[in-house]
């Protein structure tokens, strides 16, 4: 009998945020506290510091998932301007959106935090049981994130 050699598995990383998720933004651009030129001059920069972590950072829904390069693409989010020529007939160019196009960029997942739907508040979520299926559930709250199907 002849023995097969054990293939090595690549394992798809495992994220604990799923399409249509609502995400807080952590860190980067997006989570900057939008002080006014105002506000800028007139608080000195601990006072700026403490401003601008009392306001929350910017939220979104999730539109895709990459769990390969552990990143997320949010509604809104780290928007890109892409520069896009006419191309093909006449007739099909005036359907295709053309010039400067603005689409949301990938955001690393360690940058984005669940939003429960519950208790409204940005969390970490641990996997539990509910009626003999496996959900997320928030951490703050103790709900299930997931709706039970």
């Amino acid at each position: 009998m002849k023995v097969r050699p054990k293939r090595d598995r690549v394992r798809r990383p495992r994220v604990h945020i799923k399409t249509g998720d609502e995400v807080y933004i952590r860190t980067g651009r997006d989570r900057e506290s939008r002080l006014t030129p105002e506000e800028i001059d007139r608080l000195d920069p601990e006072a700026q510091k403490r401003e601008a972590n009392r306001r929350g950072g910017r939220r979104g829904r999730v539109i895709k998932v990459l769990p390969d390069g552990r990143r997320v693409i949010v509604e809104g989010v780290n928007m890109l301007t892409k520069h896009a020529r006419p191309r093909g007939r006449a007739s099909r160019a005036a359907q295709i959106q053309t010039g400067r196009i603005e689409q949301p960029g990938a955001v690393s997942i360690a940058n984005v935090m669940l939003v429960c739907p519950s208790c409204d508040r940005p969390t970490r979520v641990r996997k539990g049981e509910v009626e003999g299926k496996t959900v997320r559930i928030c951490r703050r709250c103790g709900e299930p994130v997931d709706g039970v199907r």
